[in-house]
């Protein structure tokens, strides 16, 4: 299949540039506007440690934007406030799959998963909560999956989780694939025509409860919407950029039926994919294949009295 109208994207001018970073200076304005502030501002993380083989985890049942699905090791700190909406109690799971290539889990596989709780976001000593590590004989098992779960409770002061629980089933839509590919391509059409503005202003209406439940403020809106964008090709000019077509894709419902995403089937990981040169010199060594690939994460909700999907994450 052909790459369709990716080549050549218009890059903006300065004069261009200046106008839409005031724009996006409003709209950061406009959700800080949206969001309450706490004085206090407990925070949750998952510290993922994971080595020979990939990994899929979630917290109640909400897949966390990052997957760690490459097959060498991976380690993070993952925020997860916004995945929790609330107070009360919470589970996180993981899906462990063999790495690519492989039919089994093999016997070097580990994952380790610790609930880190800062009672002032990222100040001073966490603690840890709760722990989760995959069986030291997991190879011995023959096992082409392996599944596992820990629950821990959160206090937090902020409450979302109606979001959700009013949300439509997914379930229950006849339609739901056509509606979500419909979605998928209709952002990965405005990162070919750089509506980076047009494209938050879109999501400003149902995520600006992500900048409340992270406690972001002016100063961290504008590091992640105006600093470089490799999706819009905004604040840089990347060479040869291209999106990729949404293909060879399985969709995933989640969040007890009321969140839903694409993925590569195979590679289990993001399908709004773009890919570019950074530099000339970078082309004119890798003529036939281009270095960047740069992916996004999107999960869709249909809120409640809506036939219409939206981003929540």
């Amino acid at each position: 299949m052909a790459f369709t109208g990716c080549g050549n994207a218009q890059v903006k001018t300065e004069k261009e540039m200046k106008q839409e970073i005031k724009k996006m200076e409003e709209l950061i304005q406009e959700r800080l506007g949206m969001v309450k502030t706490y004085p206090e501002k407990p925070a949750y993380y998952l510290q993922v440690n994971k080595t020979g083989c990939r990994l899929l985890v979630r917290v109640n049942d909400i897949p966390v934007g990052y997957h760690f699905v490459k097959n060498e090791g991976q380690s993070m700190l993952y925020p997860i406030n916004d995945l929790l909406l609330g107070s009360g109690k919470h589970t996180v799971s993981v899906q462990v799959y063999p790495r690519m290539g492989e039919t089994e889990i093999t016997k070097d596989a580990g994952v380790n998963i610790k609930v880190v709780h800062y009672k002032e976001k990222l100040v001073g000593m966490p603690e840890t909560l709760v722990e989760l590590d995959t069986p030291t004989d997991i190879g011995m098992k023959k096992i082409p999956f392996y599944t596992d779960s820990i629950s821990f409770n959160a206090t937090l002061p902020f409450n979302h989780k109606r979001i959700l629980a009013e949300a439509t089933d997914l379930r229950t839509i006849p339609d739901l694939e056509e509606k979500v590919l419909a979605h998928y391509n209709m952002v990965r059409q405005m990162m070919i025509d750089g509506n980076y503005y047009e494209y938050n202003k879109m999501r400003l209406a149902s995520t600006w409860v992500l900048t409340e439940m992270n406690y972001l403020g002016k100063e961290a809106l504008e590091k992640t919407y105006i600093a470089s964008d490799d999706f819009f090709r905004f604040f840089c000019n990347p060479i040869d950029w291209i999106a990729e077509p949404i293909q060879n894709y399985e969709m995933v419902v989640c969040g007890n039926g009321k969140l839903v995403y694409l993925r590569r089937k195979l590679e289990l990981d993001n399908i709004l994919r773009v890919r570019f040169y950074d530099t000339e010199e970078e082309k004119r060594l890798s003529p036939e294949e281009r270095t960047v690939t740069a992916s996004m994460f999107i999960l869709l909700y249909m809120p409640q009295g809506s036939d219409e999907l939206v981003e929540l994450y």
